[in-house]
């Protein structure tokens, strides 16, 4: 059994490469070089930095979707796991469903493979966004389809839910109302994970702050902290480090 000052997420000394295409050879590029952090339950960490730099390749490794060459992640004390996969959800910024799927049928596939599977919850938020579970997946807008996915990610009731760009492809006042229900429905004993470029609409919702740049941990620093010590705010300090880069 994990101790209770091990539950937390943790991202050891982790690096991962892949072979890319560069003119008519393959060559061989390192998208993480020996990263590690901790993801604390009770919050909100924001992963960051601009496009390439490694961030959706660290969320799949810590969903335990692709292994890393070396390091490790630990979820709770524990090896990642066949048990992990009930405690990590990771929603992508990409489509996850099934080619004229009706929501209602995307909700019960999921019934049948997540055991913590909260149909309450998900007909609950489904109401709030104004969606019907007779609706076909493919036939709604971009931002709705990321509705129905923040939905998929909460309703698996994880213990780290890894949000991907969860609000690309959202309009600025439905986003407001989207980023709202973040912290409503997140629990204590849970933390969130998310990536986006919408660096300034999160800022009131985000406790820690990870800079990832080039495959490298750059920065992280508490939200709070980057505030009142520096009189920050995240877009701020991202600009500096970005930068100086």
């Amino acid at each position: 059994m994990a101790e209770e000052e091990d539950k937390m997420l943790e991202v050891k000394n982790v690096s991962r490469s892949f072979r890319k295409l560069s003119g008519i050879k393959y060559k061989k590029f390192k998208a993480l070089d020996d990263v590690s952090f901790n993801i604390e339950k009770g919050k909100v960490t924001a992963l960051l930095g601009i496009n390439g730099v490694g961030k959706t390749t660290v969320m799949k490794i810590m969903a335990g979707l692709i292994k890393p060459d070396s390091g490790e992640v630990l979820v709770d004390g524990e090896k990642f796991n066949q048990n992990s996969y009930n405690k990590v959800a990771f929603v992508p910024d990409i489509n996850i469903h099934f080619a004229n799927t009706k929501i209602s049928e995307m909700f019960e596939f999921m019934e049948v493979f997540y055991k913590n599977w909260d149909s309450e919850m998900a007909e609950e938020m489904l109401k709030i966004f104004g969606l019907n579970e007779e609706d076909i997946i493919d036939n709604l807008s971009k931002g709705n389809i990321a509705r129905v996915k923040l939905i998929i990610g909460f309703a698996q009731k994880p213990e780290y839910l890894l949000l991907d760009e969860p609000f690309s492809g959202i309009d600025f006042f439905k986003r407001e109302e989207f980023i709202s229900l973040i912290p409503e429905y997140m629990n204590e004993d849970q933390a969130i994970v998310i990536t986006t470029h919408e660096i300034s609409d999160i800022e009131n919702i985000v406790d820690d702050v990870i800079f990832i740049d080039e495959g490298k941990l750059v920065m992280n620093i508490n939200a709070e902290e980057l505030r009142e010590s520096e009189n920050l705010s995240i877009l701020e300090k991202m600009r500096e480090v970005y930068q100086n880069e």
